[in-house]
């Protein structure tokens, strides 16, 4: 048996809900998110770019060695489109790093308390370096200078620090910094 209800009842439930999803889709105020942030289902707060401890720190930390290791096979995706002469290939492929690195690397490089932390400043200026190394296979000199000079700024001073870079091995900054100019010159 269907049981009826009157019609007011009825709209106000509907409107009710519309409220509640309106509500839980940011409708009436707080932080708006833009389309590509809600397509990839990532939004930035304020944690983001604010000293963390505990818990948050090792997620902070987990975040910067899953963007680093993705940055190394993107590399190895470079190496291997350009072997095979995959011109169109490569485009593509810098496009998404592009976006890549302006949602998910840049965010995390973001504020300057990471590059003083001691348990994140040597992942930290890591993930700089192979995004250098990013953007010099990636045919980008420019953007790949204004890295190389955003890590003498962030590190100065601290230059025997050890780094995992070039990939695979360690060397102290100013080591790695040298070979990477290096190899900017010869191409």
């Amino acid at each position: 048996m269907i049981r009826r209800t009157p019609t007011g009842t009825r709209r106000g439930g509907a409107l009710a809900g519309v409220a509640l999803l309106a509500v839980g889709l940011g409708c009436f105020g707080g932080p708006r998110l833009e389309p590509m942030d809600v397509m990839l289902e990532r939004s930035f707060s304020v944690e983001e770019t604010s000293p963390l401890g505990g818990d948050s720190l090792a997620h902070r930390r987990q975040e910067m060695e899953r963007a680093h290791h993705d940055m190394v096979h993107f590399i190895a995706t470079l190496d291997s489109l350009r072997y095979r002469r995959d011109r169109s290939g490569a485009i593509l492929f810098g496009q998404f790093l592009d976006a890549y690195m302006g949602t998910h690397v840049a965010p995390l490089l973001e504020g300057d308390w990471q590059s003083e932390h001691p348990e994140l400043l040597g992942l930290d200026a890591t993930l700089r370096l192979v995004q250098a190394e990013v953007l010099l296979k990636m045919r980008a000199p420019g953007r790949m200078q204004d890295t190389v000079n955003e890590i003498r700024r962030r590190y100065a001073g601290r230059e025997d620090m050890l780094v995992e870079y070039p990939i695979g091995e360690q060397k102290p900054l100013a080591e790695a910094l040298e070979y990477l100019t290096h190899r900017k010159w010869r191409g």
